[in-house]
C-alpha cells in the first residue's frame, strides 16, 4: 500500500516511512532536516474539511481537529499604494473578524500547533513538552486545552504575559518558567531536560515536520488565492523554522507545475541588536558567529521583538535557512525598534488593525527592500503578518493568563535539580490561571509579540 508521505533528508535523501516522532535521518553524516515527499503532488482542498485543514493533502497527518484557524491572504490597497507597489499581498495571521480572520493566539504559530497535535498518536499517555519564546507557547497551551493534551509549557518568565487566550486553559496544561535573566535559550535547556524524563516526549522544534509544514501554509493559502507564485516573501525570523517551511511550500509548487517555476526570493528580517542569522548570511557565512552569553543576553534585553531572540536558529544545517537563502537568491535584513514601531503604527494606520514587533519588522524589511529598489512596482509580493490583532482581541474578549506553576532559576537548570523538582511538582497538581489586571506580581512583564 502506497503511503501518504515519505521523509526524506535534505543532506543524503535517505527515505524514511512516516514516523511522527522521527526528527533525524540514521545515516552518519552532519546535522540534516527531513522533509516532507507527499505521494499526491496535486493539492486538492478539501472544502468540507474545517480551517487549515482544507490543505491536508499537503500536511502529514490522516486526522483532523475541530478548529476553524487558517491564515487569510487579501490584497493590500492602501499600503501597497503608500509603497509605490501594484502586486502586494498579505498573508494575516492573526485576530481580525472583518477579514474573517480567526486566529485567536493571534500568532501563524496556531497553525503548527494544529498540525503537530493532529499527528500525535492516539493512546500516546506521555506528556508533550514545548518550549518557548512567547507565540508557540500560546498557541499550543489554548489548542492543548481545547484537545486535553496534556502539556509542559517552558517560557522565560520575561514571556510571561505572552501567554494568555479568551478561554481558559484547562488542568491538562501546566506552566513551567525559567526565571530571572533567563532568556528563550534558557527556556530551551530546561525544555530538553524535562523531555528528557519518564512520561514526556518533545515537540522537536524546527525538525519537527509537522511543524514546518503547517506555517508553510501562509504560503499555500497565497499561492491559492493569487493564482501564482509571488516573486518575493517577506517574514521575520527568530529559529528560522517559518522561512523554511515558506521556501519548502514553494518546492511543492514547483513540484506540482500548475503555478509556474518562479523560485520566490526569501526576505528574512531580524530585530537589531541582536541579529546572529543577518551578521553570518551579510558575512556569506554559512555558519553563525559565535557571541558570549552575557553579550547575547544583553543584546536580546534591548529588542522589542522577543519572540525572533532565538540563539541557536536552525541557520547552518543543511536543508536550513542558509540553504533556503541560497537557493532563492535571498537576503536579510536588519530592524531596530525605532523602525519596527514606525511600521506597526503605518500598518494600522492605512490596513486598519494592529499587528505584533515581529510583523512590524518583517514591513519594515520590505520598506528597505522598496527603497534600494530590490522590489519593483508590478513584482507580485508576499508579506507575511506572522501575529497581529491582539489589541482587536482585547477588545472583544477579556483575556486569561496562565499562572506559572513551577519556577527555575538558571542555576537550576540541571538534570538531577530538574529531575527532582518535576517529580514532586508532579505530584503536587498545582496549575492556575491569573488576571494580571487585578495582582501585583514579584517581577516585571515584558509583553511579548
Amino acid at each position: 500500500m502506497k503511503t501518504k508521505y515519505k521523509l526524506q533528508c535534505t543532506q543524503c535523501s535517505a527515505e524514511y516511512e512516516p514516523d511522527p516522532f522521527r526528527l533525524t535521518c540514521d545515516v552518519n553524516h552532519g546535522p540534516s532536516l527531513l522533509r516532507t515527499v507527499y505521494s499526491q503532488k496535486k493539492l486538492e482542498v478539501k472544502e468540507a474539511l474545517p480551517g487549515l485543514f482544507r490543505y491536508i493533502d499537503w500536511l502529514p497527518i490522516e486526522n483532523h481537529l475541530q478548529v476553524e484557524s487558517k491564515p487569510i491572504t487579501y490584497e493590500s490597497k492602501k499600503l501597497a499604494h503608500h509603497l509605490g507597489l501594484t502586486n502586494l499581498f498579505i498573508s494575516f495571521n492573526g485576530y481580525w473578524p472583518e477579514r474573517n480572520a480567526h486566529l485567536f493566539t493571534c500568532s501563524f504559530k496556531e497553525l503548527e500547533a494544529a498540525v503537530v497535535l493532529a499527528r500525535i498518536p492516539k493512546g500516546e499517555d506521555r506528556t508533550l513538552v514545548i518550549a518557548s519564546a512567547g507565540n508557540t507557547g500560546s498557541a499550543f497551551a489554548s489548542l492543548c486545552s481545547q484537545t486535553q493534551t496534556p502539556l509542559y509549557l517552558v517560557i522565560p518568565e520575561r514571556s510571561l504575559s505572552a501567554i494568555c487566550s479568551k478561554d481558559n486553559f484547562g488542568n491538562n496544561v501546566r506552566l513551567i518558567s525559567a526565571g530571572g535573566n533567563c532568556d528563550y535559550f534558557d527556556a530551551i535547556c530546561l525544555g530538553q531536560e524535562i523531555s528528557k524524563l519518564p512520561n514526556f516526549f518533545t515537540q522537536g522544534g524546527t525538525p519537527n515536520v509537522a511543524r514546518r509544514d503547517g506555517m508553510g501554509l501562509t504560503v499555500v493559502d497565497a499561492v491559492l488565492t493569487m493564482g501564482r507564485i509571488p516573486d518575493h516573501y517577506f517574514q521575520a525570523v527568530g529559529s528560522g523554522s517559518g522561512g523554511i517551511a515558506a521556501w519548502e511550500a514553494n518546492l511543492k509548487f514547483l513540484e506540482e507545475g500548475l503555478f509556474g517555476t518562479k523560485r520566490m526570493k526569501l526576505h528574512l528580517a531580524q530585530n537589531s541588536p541582536f541579529t546572529p542569522m543577518v551578521d553570518a548570511w551579510k558575512a556569506h557565512s554559512q555558519e553563525i558567529f559565535p557571541i558570549g552569553e552575557e553579550e547575547a543576553k544583553e543584546r536580546i534585553g534591548q529588542v522589542s521583538a522577543q519572540v525572533l531572540t532565538t540563539r541557536k536558529p536552525a541557520y547552518s544545517i543543511t536543508g536550513g535557512v542558509y540553504d533556503a537563502l541560497v537557493d532563492t537568491n535571498g537576503e536579510m535584513y536588519r530592524v531596530n525598534n525605532a523602525e519596527l514601531e514606525r511600521a506597526r503604527a503605518l500598518f494600522a494606520e492605512l490596513e486598519g488593525i494592529d499587528i505584533s514587533s515581529s510583523a512590524g519588522v518583517a514591513l519594515n524589511s520590505l520598506i528597505q527592500a522598496v527603497e534600494v529598489g530590490t522590489v519593483q512596482k508590478n513584482d507580485y509580493v508576499l508579506l507575511n503578518i506572522t501575529s497581529g490583532g491582539m489589541e482587536r482581541l482585547k477588545q472583544d474578549y477579556p483575556l486569561q493568563y496562565l499562572q506559572p506553576s513551577l519556577t527555575f532559576s538558571r542555576e537550576e537548570i540541571l538534570p538531577e535539580l530538574v529531575s527532582k523538582r518535576i517529580q514532586q511538582f508532579a505530584q503536587s497538581n498545582s496549575t492556575g490561571q491569573l488576571n494580571l489586571d487585578k495582582m501585583e506580581l514579584p517581577y516585571k512583564l515584558t509583553m511579548a509579540a
